[in-house]
């Protein structure tokens, strides 16, 4: 009986210690399994890698900032999002992850570098100044100019610019100018040349014809004073969006054929920069790139 009556007091005690050596060993196997098999990748990054990823570049800060522009994405969600402020030469229908092998010089060598040392899930941002040096370099100008009331170009150079009017030697042709003001245009086939002559009035504002394709301000041309067939011309922007003291956010302008960017306004000095090159040219690009696989 006493013997008995031990066993019996022992069970209790047997029965905890089993199910204790059970959890203990359910734990050790669990972070063995966790640790071997199912612990994420930490992979990171290194010279040579090619790498999945999605980016999207802007201009002036990085995505998801109140002023950034967005000039490139691979991400369908912001590239078809109208919400999305793009920039004026934005242009792309179709999105998918890119790859980058790191060290191949494909894109950016600081875009490259920058992924070296993270891992699948990161997401990392650089700014790269002067990202594409180009030809066409800021340049500052005045906001007011002279223009002449009449001017002779040949006529290759006419139809460039206005590749919508059709001329006939020796008639001439009312048409409306990039600048808001109408002219005629007289083709005189002899030289082949075109007389354009600017039917403008003194004290009278002119729209650009750009500006119901842009999203960052409008232009207008004043028209000052006109004398012995030269006229003075002030240049004027409205609804523009500053982004760093007299910085703005980029105005896309075609006037006489070429194609120009305005990027900032100085208005207390009558003074306005711009550029000739592309749009992503002598700027400052900036990125958000998320590492989706490491190959």
């Amino acid at each position: 009986m006493t013997g008995e009556g031990i066993k019996k007091k022992r069970d209790p005690i047997f029965t905890v210690c089993f199910v204790v050596f059970v959890v203990a060993c359910a734990a050790v196997l669990g972070s063995f399994v966790n640790e071997k098999y199912i612990q994420a990748d930490d992979t990171k990054v290194a010279y040579g890698d090619t790498v999945v990823i999605n980016y999207t570049g802007t201009f002036y800060d990085y995505y998801g900032n109140a002023n950034a522009v967005v000039f490139d994405t691979t991400n369908s969600d912001i590239g078809n999002n109208d919400s999305v402020a793009k920039s004026n030469s934005y242009s792309k229908s179709s999105y998918s992850t890119v790859e980058v092998t790191v060290g191949d010089g494909d894109y950016l060598s600081a875009f490259e570098n920058c992924l070296v040392g993270h891992k699948v899930g990161d997401t990392v941002t650089i700014a790269i100044e002067n990202a594409y040096p180009a030809a066409g370099t800021i340049q500052s100008d005045s906001l007011t100019s002279t223009m002449s009331v009449t001017q002779i170009i040949n006529k290759e150079r006419f139809d460039d610019l206005y590749d919508d009017v059709s001329l006939t030697g020796g008639t001439g042709v009312y048409f409306q100018t990039n600048y808001g003001w109408y002219a005629l245009a007289v083709y005189n086939t002899a030289d082949n040349t075109v007389t354009l002559t600017y039917l403008v009035t003194a004290g009278t504002t002119y729209e650009y014809t750009g500006n119901e394709d842009s999203d960052y301000g409008s232009v207008k041309f004043t028209v000052n004073s006109i004398s012995n067939g030269v006229m003075e011309v002030t240049m004027s922007f409205e609804d523009v969006t500053y982004v760093d003291g007299t910085d703005i956010q980029m105005i896309e302008l075609v006037l006489d054929g070429q194609t120009v960017y305005i990027t900032g306004v100085d208005t207390s000095a009558g003074t306005y920069s711009y550029k000739t090159c592309e749009e992503t040219d002598n700027a400052t690009l900036y990125f958000t790139i998320e590492i989706v696989s490491i190959e």
